[in-house]
């Protein structure tokens, strides 16, 4: 209530230092606590006797201090609306006192204050207790609401935001661990203004001091890294609570403010919000640990699906009851049976053979896996018979059977194969043979039709035997032609000569032997320290090139097995700018020193199935694309080194 100052004080005159001590005077009348606030500044100006009896608090713990280091949860000063509301008094050595707080504005402009603060008595206090019960138990269900579609930060900032009150912080945030290294990084927080005062990083050491939920205040002398950049910044507490298990730590839970805690169930409180936030966190964990698993499977099917998909030999795969669970497009080739018209059906029904197959699938149900050849055969879905190779290989876990898997190769199709291959050799050398003799046979030629030229400047020109020699030259100019016939049809073909990238080529070609190479228990690898590694050459004798290698090598290692890896690189040498190196290594038996020496000639081999043409058509190639091929072999490998010309503008390092 408002009273206007009566006439007879109208002549009172008292100077500005009596008028201060009339209201320090005034104000210690009062029997409750009270002080005297200036809102503009934030300062409490003057305190009474009766608070500072209560809080035992000194005039350095009150004034020109700002109001919440007096009552740290009061948030409004205003005289109307914050007039009456409930806060905490704080106390120097005991728990902080309730109050009832009353708000008298001396000025109109609202800017000093009189605060009168009414200790709460034990009845009133237990039914503030029960509100505040019930208020703190309300702010933890909103803080525990978590919405399904909310994505993992979106519900850890509500959680940070949501404590920030309840702790009495200023901020409140997350360290998280890295992936990367043995420590901590500033992951999340409710106070992106205050991120700054408190470190981005804990290193592994800072770490391991955080092994249990502690509280530091600025009683206390700061030991950690936090600490130390909290005290410095003018935090007042700092609450530190780990997440996860003892053993398996992933993060760290951090409340500051920089006025002092009154709550005595700070570290519990917090303690409970930091074990629902780690939670969240592992849940978020598991959810991405699972989705990558899932993906993981999926790229591991995909792959699996490719590879039978693409297998030259057929594919079955059973279900234990012995239908046909799967079928791959070679087996439908082979049989003559569709995917969908197979699936479901007894295999009986799918594949017969010449002899009983009974016999393999019940080995197959009890763990043990056949393989059936020699004269066997199976039948099309037309009823024409075929040499095959059966391998039946059952999917077993924990002594129980999960699928049967049959591997079908289709022998005549390998052995028409070979009878082509055989052929292609056969012309190969024939064509050889015929380059050869064309060229051998010429310069005797020539030699006859000379003598010719000479038996008849010696003749008269009515000499009968003239006409014997003209049938010579004749004859001998059809052969000369015919020579000349087979010569032309012996040259190589012309090149189309492009920009080849190996980095596409090699990968293909090695992508073509992976059936084999996985067949035969052979490793391979692809490495290239060029970054688009482009030659002049012609694609298709480049391939041809390779393939000859690759099937060298691979012969060289069909019994054991072994790896091979190809390369391509910058030669050393300064003479060898204009080349790219590629470098093609095998772990097979070498190549014997008799045949090294001769390796690239024709008809020189090292295997008893070769017909020697192989290196050298290579060889010849390589030499037409103006490279050079190498080779140096030892008993555990061979290394062939094939230097290809680049590509016009590539030729600099």
């Amino acid at each position: 209530m408002t009273q206007n100052i009566p006439d007879n004080l109208s002549d009172l005159e008292i100077t500005k230092s009596e008028g201060i001590q009339t209201i320090l005077t005034l104000i210690n009348l009062i029997p409750d606590p009270g002080i005297l606030y200036c809102t503009a500044k934030d300062e409490i100006l003057i305190a009474n006797n009766p608070l500072f009896l209560l809080t035992k608090l000194g005039e350095k713990d009150l004034i020109n201090q700002p109001i919440k280091s007096l009552l740290p949860n009061l948030s409004d000063t205003d005289p109307i609306s914050g007039h009456n509301k409930r806060a905490l008094l704080r106390h120097k050595t005991q728990p902080s006192i309730p109050v009832d707080v009353r708000i008298f504005a001396l000025t109109h402009t609202k800017e000093y204050e009189l605060i009168i603060l009414k200790p709460v008595t034990d009845a009133e206090n237990s039914k503030s207790g029960t509100s505040n019960q019930m208020e703190l138990i309300e702010q933890l269900h909103s803080l525990f609401s978590h919405e399904e579609n909310r994505d993992i930060k979106t519900s850890l900032m509500h959680v940070l935001n949501s404590s920030q009150p309840l702790l009495e912080a200023d901020i409140v945030c997350l360290y998280k661990a890295s992936g990367s290294m043995p420590q901590l990084v500033h992951y999340l927080s409710s106070n992106p203004e205050l991120s700054d005062e408190l470190p981005n990083r804990l290193t592994s050491e800072e770490l391991a001091t955080y092994q249990e939920p502690s509280l530091w205040t600025v009683e206390e002398p700061p030991h950690t890294y936090l600490q130390k950049a909290a005290s410095s910044s003018g935090y007042q507490f700092l609450t530190m609570i780990p997440l996860g298990h003892k053993t398996a730590r992933f993060g760290l839970f951090v409340a500051g403010g920089k006025n002092p805690n009154q709550n005595p169930n700070q570290l519990s409180l917090a303690n409970l919000i930091a074990a629902y936030t780690a939670g969240l966190m592992q849940d978020q964990i598991a959810l991405n640990n699972a989705q990558n698993l899932s993906n993981k499977i999926k790229q591991v099917v995909k792959i699996q699906n490719e590879i039978v998909s693409n297998l030259d030999e057929g594919v079955i795969i059973l279900s234990p009851d012995r239908t046909v669970a799967e079928i791959n497009p070679a087996a439908e080739n082979i049989l003559g049976y569709a995917n969908m018209e197979a699936l479901r059906q007894p295999i009986d029904s799918i594949l017969i053979g010449s002899d009983s197959l009974g016999a393999a699938f019940n080995s197959a149900q009890l763990g043990i896996p056949t393989l059936t050849s020699g004269e066997f055969t199976l039948h099309h879905r037309n009823g024409h018979s075929f040499p095959a190779q059966m391998m039946t290989t059952p999917v077993m876990s924990n002594g129980k059977l999960l699928s049967i898997i049959i591997l079908i190769r289709d022998m005549s199709q390998e052995e028409q194969s070979q009878a082509d291959k055989k052929q292609l050799e056969q012309r190969a050398i024939l064509g050889e043979v015929t380059a050869i003799f064309a060229h051998e046979v010429r310069n005797p030629i020539n030699a006859i039709i000379l003598s010719l030229q000479v038996m008849e400047d010696n003749l008269p020109e009515d000499d009968e035997n003239l006409k014997w020699i003209e049938n010579i030259r004749d004859e001998c100019n059809k052969l000369m032609y015919l020579m000349e016939s087979v010569l032309s049809f012996a040259k190589p073909l012309e090149y189309k000569m492009s920009g080849v990238n190996l980095d596409t080529m090699l990968p293909k070609i090695l992508e073509r032997w992976h059936p084999r190479l996985l067949r035969l228990n052979i490793s391979s690898y692809y490495e290239s320290e060029v970054e688009e590694p482009i030659i002049e050459g012609d694609l298709r004798a480049l391939e041809q090139v390779f393939t000859n290698l690759i099937s060298n090598s691979v012969n060289a290692m069909s019994e054991e097995g072994g790896s091979l890896g190809i390369k391509v690189a910058e030669p050393e040498g300064e003479d060898e700018n204009n080349f790219y190196l590629v470098t093609l290594t095998d772990s097979g038996r070498g190549i014997p020193v008799e045949v090294k020496e001769h390796l690239f000639q024709p008809f020189v081999t090292g295997s008893t199935h070769g017909t020697g043409l192989g290196l050298a058509i290579t060889q010849r190639i390589v030499t037409a694309h103006k490279g050079n091929i190498e080779v140096d072999t030892f008993a555990g490998g061979t290394i062939f080194r094939i230097y290809l010309v680049k590509k016009k503008g590539l030729s600099h390092k």
